[in-house]
């Protein structure tokens, strides 16, 4: 494996601490370790074998330009291609509407792929995870100490100290909550939508997380449990079926395939992911998130935990309004899982003089409808390496992020008004987002925004 040298006069931060270890968090790990800088994340969960998401993740473009330049494991399969959209009419017949080159693979598969690449975490996706990639006359124990996956952390303050630094205070779960603190010189906010980064830095009210009015049923299927007939159907397919009616029981569904066990992406070894929006009232939803143990639960109920009357409503509801293939896979889900929708836009995202930048959805949480989530978070990562190496400002850097970010979400909310509500409704967010493209297009053309902004 070749060794990665900077030629750049200016040196990557020494000593960074990532509050987050999901997707984004590792992705940026990752790079920052082979700019050889030492990296330590902070994970809030008490161990590093977390709980699946049973959610499929679409590698976009940014995150198909990361994986070539830092994946060491390339050779282990990680996406399966779907080739076109298609809708699905009330007798399962398939209407194809468009060709598309689209890579889906599932949170979990990607999740461990990182952490292979990041800190050698073994698991079943990557077996035997190579060495890491030292810096020039660097041995590979201190490469291997550059890189710390540091669990049960709840980072509780971040503060700027007279030398510029940053001191992150948290307390370690591992160890009966005791309190903890570190020093780095660059932070990033990695924590997601509950972000204490963001919550710390940004204006009260600057990122409100707002709910969209709907929610999305999860599940996924092994494929050898469907008939041939369904597996035929969703094969190579991303699938739709819309169920747009205004309505409480308005909505639609996405249907594709995802790698299975240990990432097996071999045919009759897969996952059919499924996902399921519909719109819901405030008395719906306090029935839909009160969970099988009575708890009412904020913005999501893990699998397992769905209430039993619950879950046979929407059964039910399938029975009456879906097409064959969408309902055996509707029915042959045993641990489905519900999601709140909510999102926000913040339009900061560098702070104390580029020494605290917020990345992925501690920036702006994204409508799940663009499959961008995890494309933002490779997006955000190659942009820090430029910022790390010298070649933005840290004000260029949150420009760039803040500009694309904003255009992302408009459009989010554009896809997922149209997709759940009747069209009167739906116009405006179109108008905004429209709006704010041909903006940006301007701004391209006399010179003020970079093109990968876009």
């Amino acid at each position: 494996m070749a060794i990665h040298q900077q030629d750049n006069a200016v040196s990557p931060p020494q000593n960074v601490i990532i509050v987050g270890g999901s997707l984004s968090g590792l992705m940026h790990g990752i790079m920052l370790h082979r700019l050889g800088s030492n990296v330590r994340i902070l994970e809030r969960s008490p161990t590093d074998e977390l709980a699946s998401h049973m959610a499929g993740v679409c590698l976009g473009t940014d995150v198909q330009k990361f994986l070539a330049r830092f994946d060491c494991v390339r050779e282990i399969p990680l996406g399966i291609a779907s080739t076109q959209m298609q809708s699905i009419d009330k007798h399962g017949k398939p209407h194809p509407f468009f060709t598309v080159n689209r890579l889906n693979t599932s949170w979990d598969a990607l999740y461990y792929r990182l952490r292979a690449n990041f800190d050698m975490r073994a698991s079943g996706y990557v077996p035997s995870p190579p060495a890491l990639v030292p810096q020039a006359d660097e041995s590979m124990e201190a490469a291997k100490e550059r890189a710390i996956y540091d669990v049960g952390k709840q980072v509780v303050s971040i503060e700027q100290l007279e030398t510029g630094q940053l001191m992150v205070r948290y307390k370690d779960q591992t160890n009966g909550g005791k309190d903890g603190q570190a020093v780095a010189d660059l932070v990033l906010g990695a924590d997601g939508s509950k972000s204490i980064v963001r919550t710390t830095f940004a204006r009260p009210g600057q990122a409100e997380r707002k709910c969209a009015g709907y929610v999305a049923w999860r599940g996924t299927v092994p494929e050898e449990r469907l008939s041939e007939a369904t597996r035929k159907v969703f094969s190579e397919n991303t699938s739709y079926l819309l169920l747009k009616n205004g309505d409480a029981e308005g909505g639609h569904i996405i249907v594709y395939n995802i790698p299975g066990k240990d990432g097996s992406t071999q045919p009759g070894q897969r996952l059919v992911s499924l996902c399921w929006y519909t719109n819901v009232t405030d008395s719906s939803l306090d029935r839909i998130m009160t969970d099988a143990d009575g708890k009412r639960r904020r913005t999501h109920v893990p699998p397992g935990k769905i209430a039993f009357a619950v879950w046979e409503k929407q059964k039910a509801y399938a029975r009456t309004a879906f097409a064959p293939p969408f309902l055996e896979v509707v029915e042959k889900i045993t641990s489905p899982f519900v999601l709140l929708i909510t999102d926000y836009y913040c339009p900061r995202a560098s702070f104390a003089g580029g020494k605290v930048l917020l990345v992925g959805d501690s920036a702006t949480l994204l409508r799940p409808h663009l499959a961008f989530s995890t494309n933002q978070a490779a997006y955000h990562a190659l942009l820090t390496e430029k910022l790390a190496t010298g070649q933005l400002t840290a004000a260029e850097w949150e420009y760039q992020v803040t500009k694309a970010a904003y255009l992302h979400w408009t459009r989010s909310l554009w896809f997922g008004q149209y997709l759940q509500r009747p069209l009167y409704v739906s116009i405006w967010s179109a108008v905004l987002f429209w709006a704010a493209a041909a903006l940006a297009r301007v701004r391209v053309w006399a010179g003020w925004l970079p093109r990968q902004a876009r």
